[in-house]
């Protein structure tokens, strides 16, 4: 075959605790190949006559994922949508997330050689350690102004998040059907974004009673601490892959341990696969650009401190909101996954752009350097405007990060290129974090900001939709699970016909 091989390490995965049913279902019944073997899943238990998914079912995990995921990250995104992590001066906070991002997308590069070595229930308890030091730094910060311990938590924050992100992608997107995909991702960023609106309740309500440009007190760094360390805690929970059963009887399986060295090759490989994946990285490259703009420049420059933390607490809905409604959207079951891909674009196109025309009124009333006359507070009628504008930012990044992880798992099934392909995202998003913090560290213009913001955004998009065209077909033709030693190293990546 003239196909690119990806370099896996020798050895099946332990399947001992196969239980008997060797017969194949047809296609036309399961999202499995004829030949797959198929296993008994758990059958969870029954609680007051309700029943319950069993503790290794895809649903039961990708809700426990989703849970750590919302304690940690979750907690991060409330304390940075405070602006400047919740200090006057975004400073020393623009600083520490440019460290951050940095050093996330280098460790992003490896991270997945870390992950399929430690598994993911350690990396995800590593993460949320790492976050939690942010926070703790920050608390710190409070009280002696030492900016190297908020350095040295945004170090240790970005390992922690090439290590969790990475976890996460990995799992998420391989523990659902194929035809199961939309929903599953909505379910994880539907009820992240959910925790997140109850825990933006915490910076909101401690802090209720300023109503200058004040810092987040101790209580609000304390309470973010702890749910984070609880994120750790609940990793704990996160249960071994290759135990876990599908509802068709197939068996989810992770990429096995791989070397640094055969990580690079397979990033080679992966996309001389699909070098259609290029035109994604503008995207993944825009990902997080919004943060220092919308968080530091809008919230921070035109509200007071209880306001910013109230309209936080709405722009984690609007994001809850939308990655629910678009998750549906992209989980028809009576439109073909290619309109549905088509569907899905339109909407957040139309959607970016016409929040970004809205945009452009407060951003010509803001001038970097020139804080505005009066803050605005919740009580006063001019900012019922700003803040609905702040939500439907939250709802762009809602649908953005949906949106994202869809067309990854609509590419392939396969774990192993899955997580190149996170991989990629989570590397590039972190890189312009990086450039763009440091950008409004140096005072860049607010208008040159949110220029930059809405030109990537469209721009970016424009290059998905040839992905869409190319690439996005009606089923994905490598199989779940390809790794298990059912199919050969030429089948997993050979390239499929345009």
């Amino acid at each position: 075959m003239n196909a690119a091989n990806i370099d896996r390490t020798a050895g099946s995965i332990d399947l001992d605790t196969k239980e008997a049913s060797q017969v194949a279902p047809s296609a036309e019944d399961y999202d499995v190949a004829e030949t797959e073997e198929l296993y008994v899943r758990p059958k969870g238990a029954k609680i007051l006559g309700i029943q319950f998914p069993a503790y290794r079912s895809p649903i039961v995990q990708t809700l426990i994922i989703t849970l750590v995921h919302s304690l940690v990250v979750g907690m991060f995104n409330v304390l940075s949508a405070l602006g400047g992590g919740g200090q006057v001066d975004p400073t020393t906070s623009n600083n520490s997330s440019t460290i951050l991002y940095a050093i996330f997308a280098v460790f992003a590069l490896f991270s997945g050689s870390v992950c399929n070595y430690f598994g993911p229930r350690i990396t995800l308890v590593a993460g949320g350690i790492g976050y939690s030091l942010l926070t703790a730094s920050y608390w710190s910060y409070n009280h002696n102004k030492s900016q190297g311990f908020v350095y040295f938590g945004g170090a240790m924050c970005g390992i922690a998040a090439a290590f969790l992100w990475t976890a996460e992608g990995a799992l998420i997107m391989s523990l659902p059907l194929e035809k199961d995909k939309g929903r599953y991702i909505s379910i994880f960023y539907g009820v992240s974004f959910f925790i997140t609106v109850i825990g933006a309740i915490i910076p909101t309500a401690e802090n209720w009673g300023v109503k200058t440009a004040g810092s987040a007190n101790d209580q609000t760094y304390i309470a973010l601490f702890v749910l984070m360390v609880m994120g750790s805690v609940v990793a704990c929970f996160v249960a071994k892959p290759e135990t876990i059963v599908r509802n068709d009887g197939s068996r989810v399986l992770i990429p096995q341990q791989t070397t640094f060295m055969r990580e690079l090759k397979n990033v080679g490989l992966a996309i001389k696969r699909e070098p259609y994946i290029i035109l994604f990285f503008p995207y993944s490259f825009a990902g997080l650009w919004y943060i220092p703009y919308q968080s530091n420049d809008y919230n921070g420059y035109f509200f007071d401190l209880r306001t910013r933390g109230f309209g936080s607490l709405w722009y984690d809905f609007g994001q809850f909101f939308m990655a629910v409604f678009l998750g549906f959207l992209l989980d028809l079951k009576f439109l073909s996954r290619r309109k549905r891909a088509f569907l899905g674009w339109t909407f957040l196109f139309v959607l970016a752009n016409a929040v970004f025309i809205a945009g452009v009124f407060p951003m010509r009333k803001s001038h970097r350097g020139v804080p505005p006359k009066e803050l605005l507070d919740v009580n006063d009628s001019r900012a019922a405007g700003y803040i609905t504008l702040y939500v439907f930012y939250g709802c762009v990044d809602g649908a953005w990060q949906t949106f994202a992880w869809w067309i990854i798992g609509s590419l392939s099934n396969d774990p192993l290129v899955l997580s190149i392909y996170s991989a990629f995202y989570k590397v590039f998003g972190a890189a312009g974090a990086a450039i763009v913090f440091s950008l409004d560290n140096k005072k860049t213009p607010y208008q040159d900001m949110f220029g930059s913001y809405w030109g990537l955004i469209s721009g970016s998009m424009v290059l998905v939709l040839f992905i869409i065209v190319k690439r996005v077909s009606d089923t994905t033709e490598t199989p779940d699970n390809s790794f298990a030693g059912n199919h050969t190293q030429e089948e997993v990546l050979e390239k499929p016909e345009v």
